[in-house]
């Protein structure tokens, strides 16, 4: 059963990002939200303009269908060593991805999505959260924090989003000034925060979000976010179904595509076509040169 696209989105309205702190949320319930700040986009031009200026550019433009995967180390800026496989791009300089995982899974969760973005021609980088996957330690293991200590540490999740769109924006064989972001579950809230403070980010995919997830008030957070091209995966009459509808709401240029899930599907995960749905969607927004 294919899915069904609900889309409102216009050209992204010009608007600047904030700069939150990436420390643990001082509120211990609700991380706090501040008032939509306009974040700034690239002004869209006719595709055979944009093809024709863009034509020498030395940017990978598709992918070859090889993947490259190498394993690597990121560290973070209180110390912790994250686990990550990077998608090595087969040429050029490619733009960038990042994929989050769930709370409580890892880097494999995402990569069906990862696979396909690096075949669309996308750099990817997928990481395992502190205390998840590979980056677990004996000090910091997921499976065995209380409920409060997941909490607390989750909070500081988004210095590992900081650390990876550092290392990935750094390679030699990627565009330092443009990232996609995708979320899974509580992951959604880790890439909608980073988006808030990284003027990089040019268009993000949130799969099976939550409205308020480990103290992160996701659907305040992405009010702040207006103009930023977002793609919303979700079963319908879902608490993310309203969010991204009350988004669009508050804006004069909607800016969140809503795709809801077959509804025998227990998750977006279940559908086997999402990973291209959500390349080529990201596609379409960080390389329009490619005039699909």
């Amino acid at each position: 059963m294919p899915w069904l696209s609900v889309s409102l989105a216009k050209p992204p309205a010009p608007h600047r990002p904030v700069h939150p702190s990436t420390g643990p949320s001082p509120q211990p319930t609700v991380s706090p939200s501040p008032a939509p700040i306009p974040r700034l986009h690239g002004v869209l031009l006719p595709v055979a303009l944009v093809a024709s200026f863009l034509a020498n550019e030395p940017a990978a433009l598709a992918g070859s269908g090889r993947v490259t995967t190498e394993v690597v180390s990121v560290l973070t800026s209180d110390g912790q060593t994250l686990a990550g496989t990077f998608y090595k791009p087969d040429s050029g300089r490619a733009q960038a991805a990042i994929l989050v995982h769930d709370a409580g899974a890892s880097r494999s969760q995402l990569e069906p999505v990862a696979d396909r973005l690096s075949k669309q021609g996308f750099g990817v980088l997928t990481l395992d959260l502190r205390g998840h996957g590979a980056s677990k330690t004996a000090k910091l293991d997921w499976d065995k924090l209380s409920d409060a200590d997941k909490k607390s540490t989750w909070s500081l999740t988004p210095r590992d989003l900081e650390a990876a769109a550092g290392w990935l924006l750094g390679q030699p064989t990627i565009q330092d000034t443009s990232l996609s972001l995708v979320g899974y579950g509580a992951g959604c809230a880790i890439a909608v925060r980073h988006a808030r403070g990284d003027e990089n980010v040019v268009c993000m995919a949130l799969l099976a979000p939550n409205a308020v997830d480990y103290g992160f008030d996701v659907s305040a957070d992405i009010l702040t976010l207006e103009g930023l091209p977002t793609f919303v995966a979700t079963a319908k009459d879902d608490e993310a179904e309203r969010m991204a509808l009350e988004a669009n709401a508050s804006s004069g240029n909607p800016y969140v595509e809503l795709f809801f899930s077959p509804p025998k599907l227990k998750t977006p995960l279940d559908d086997k076509s999402l990973p291209t749905k959500v390349s080529k969607w990201l596609a379409d927004k960080a390389m329009p040169q490619r005039g699909r």
